[in-house]
């Protein structure tokens, strides 16, 4: 298989995943203003740097977004921004423009049925900017969004081979479920710190929106039924192995598509990126639930993003470089 080709699929996995995270998020923190789970500043109204701050740090584009709109956090600045901006390059728009320009140089390596879904996703998208979505329903157009992506993924499980090709959008698409989900948790609980609300109200919205960010609000409480702590949410998004939105679940699904491409299941890692994933997959495995809060929640959540980039670019050094 050609590293252009390679480098495509893995892409392709890693945009569709990372608008579909994009949407989630933006989504759930919509509703939570609607839902009244932020205090409101003087003069009776949200702040929106505590509203629309927390996804611009999770996104990691708070530098971008500043330079473009002077730091007004305003609902439609911030909207028009995940949602559109071309000059945002993790947007919605430029994330599903990528992934097609992508499925485009892999057209003989695909199905018909998938490139036909991402191009349907590019249109739909295109059909929106936000003053459509502000006068008619944000909660609509991310609906979409996230419908437009599990229809991609189901298309491409039932239509593509299990071959390398498959292997290398899988890789992209849960390495970037990990490094997303790890962020939301982070981003929260330093929310939450800040505020001295750990316990009270604030605490229960922030640790649900969690949840619903990464869809993961019915089966955890099915797990759960004694209430949310954060001890729980943390446990069921970073060590369950059976769910799969956990960081468990996805580095042990690019450790086994890299195992696939490389050959080597049951075998001694061949190269950096396979030593990379299966650290990371024995720490999570082996570490409990006390003792990543012990040593610090946000400590170990920030390495395993930097973890995430460190596997991205060994598997580009092994596999991607042409």
């Amino acid at each position: 298989m050609l590293a252009r080709e390679a480098d495509a699929m893995f892409w392709i996995g890693r945009y569709v995943e990372r608008a579909e995270a994009t949407a989630r998020i933006v989504d759930v923190q919509y509703h939570s203003e609607l839902e009244g789970a932020f205090p409101l500043a003087q003069g009776g109204e949200i702040d929106p740097s505590a509203l629309w701050g927390p996804i611009l740090a999770i996104s990691g584009d708070a530098k971008l977004f500043t330079a473009k709109h002077g730091g007004d956090q305003a609902e439609r600045n911030v909207l028009d921004f995940f949602a559109f901006s071309r000059g945002n390059g993790n947007s919605i728009a430029s994330c599903v423009t990528r992934a097609r320009e992508n499925a485009r140089g892999v057209r003989e390596m695909i199905s018909s049925e998938m490139y036909e879904s991402l191009n349907m996703f590019f249109l739909e998208v295109t059909r929106w900017d936000v003053d459509k979505i502000l006068a008619s329903s944000p909660h609509g157009f991310f609906t979409q969004v996230k419908n437009a992506s599990h229809l991609f993924h189901g298309i491409s499980d039932r239509t593509l081979p299990i071959d390398e090709a498959r292997a290398f959008m899988e890789c992209g698409m849960f390495l970037e479920r990990a490094d997303k989900t790890a962020r939301m948790l982070d981003v929260k609980y330093h929310i939450l710190l800040g505020s001295g609300e750990v316990g009270g109200t604030l605490d229960q919205h922030q640790w649900t929106a969690v949840l619903k960010s990464v869809g993961a609000f019915e089966a955890f409480r099915k797990a759960n039924r004694f209430g949310i702590t954060p001890g729980k949410v943390v446990s069921f998004l970073v060590r369950n192995p059976a769910f799969p939105s956990s960081i468990s679940f996805a580095v042990t699904q690019v450790d086994r598509a890299l195992r696939q491409i490389g050959g080597t299941k049951g075998l001694p890692a061949v190269n950096r990126a396979e030593r990379l994933v299966g650290r990371l997959r024995a720490d999570l495995a082996f570490m409990t639930t006390e003792e990543i809060i012990a040593q610090g929640l946000h400590q170990f959540l920030d390495q395993v993003q930097v973890r995430c980039i460190e596997i991205g670019n060994a598997i580009s050094e092994a596999y991607l470089r042409y």
